[in-house]
Parts: C-alpha cells; sequence; structure tokens
C-alpha cells in the first residue's frame, strides 16, 4: 500500500509542477489570440476572418486570460463558494513527503475510509486542479467553435474537480451521512 500511496504522490507532485506552466501558456496564447483577432479585424479583409460575425470571442479570450494567469486565485475563490476555506498556492514548488500507510485500519469502517482518502489527499488534489483547468479550456474551445460539446459538461467537470479539491470535506460528509442514516 506505501508503493501506491508514494506512487499516486509523486504523480500529483508531476501535476502540481506542470499545471502552472500550462495555466501561464494558456494565458499567454488567450491575450495572443485577442490581439490577433482585433488586429485581423481592422484589415480591409475581415469579412474573411472566422470570428467577425461574434465580437464576443475576443472578450471571452482576455477574460480567459485574466482567469489563467491568476487561477491559484480563482481555484480559491472557487473552494470558499464550495464552503472550505482552502488556499490555493503555485507560486512555489515544495515536494509532498507522502504519508505513511502503516496503519489504514480505523476503529470503524467510516474512519478505515477516511484514512484512505487522507492517504490520497494530495493526487485528489492535484487531479481537481487539473480538471478544472481541463474544464476551463474545452469551455473556451466551445466558445470559439473549435470544440463541439455542452457548456453544462463543462460546468459538471468544474463541479467535480472543485470537489475532489475538497476531498476531505466531501468524505467527512458523507461518512456522516451514513452515521447518522441520511
Amino acid at each position: 500500500m506505501q508503493g501506491l500511496v508514494n506512487f499516486t504522490t509523486a504523480i500529483a507532485d508531476g501535476i502540481s509542477v506542470m499545471l502552472p506552466a500550462f495555466c501561464y501558456f494558456m494565458a499567454l496564447s488567450c491575450f495572443m489570440f485577442f490581439a490577433w483577432t482585433l488586429f485581423s479585424w481592422s484589415q480591409p479583409h475581415r469579412h474573411h476572418h472566422h470570428h467577425w460575425h461574434k465580437p464576443w470571442i475576443p472578450v471571452v479570450s482576455i477574460i480567459m486570460c485574466g482567469v489563467f494567469a491568476t487561477f491559484p486565485n480563482f481555484l480559491t475563490m472557487a473552494n470558499v463558494s464550495m464552503g472550505t476555506n482552502m488556499v490555493v498556492s503555485i507560486t512555489q514548488y515544495t515536494p509532498t513527503t507522502p504519508p505513511n500507510a502503516g496503519n489504514i485500519l480505523g476503529n470503524t469502517p467510516q474512519q478505515s475510509v477516511l484514512n484512505v482518502v487522507q492517504l490520497f489527499q494530495y493526487f485528489f488534489e492535484a487531479f481537481g486542479a487539473a480538471c478544472v483547468f481541463w474544464a476551463l479550456m474545452r469551455w473556451r474551445g466551445i466558445v470559439n467553435g473549435h470544440v463541439q460539446g455542452s457548456p453544462t459538461s463543462c460546468g459538471i467537470q468544474f463541479l467535480f474537480g472543485v470537489c475532489c479539491i475538497n476531498i476531505v470535506t466531501i468524505a467527512n460528509g458523507v461518512v456522516g451521512m451514513f452515521q447518522t442514516g441520511g
């Protein structure tokens, strides 16, 4: 079990290292898309551009540039909206020490479930942040017309990501619901 915990913690560390780079890259690409669209609209052949009939596309792109550039603040606001006070920060990297999986059995089955959730908490948090990132990416693709899909599915993926970030709070709530019988 300790090997699995070490492996998932290493995956979480990898995600937490790559996600800021992806966020800043997407912020830069959204800004470049915004600038290029405005430049191409200023040219006399603007009616050949594929977004001339959708004037909101550059505005959405510059807003998404801000969201991606301030992704930790955005995740912190989403966590506060979920009812937790978890603060997200990606300013510096500190490697995560995997928790000890020596004694995961609790006095009750509920405590055992909470122990397992706490063992994999780092993975859930990193995976949840990645889910939120990809939900925003997919939504931007749908708005731009490059990806087919529903904005509702992006909202569900966003909510799933925020729930994964707050997995310990949700697990405590679910276990509490089963202990009281509903």
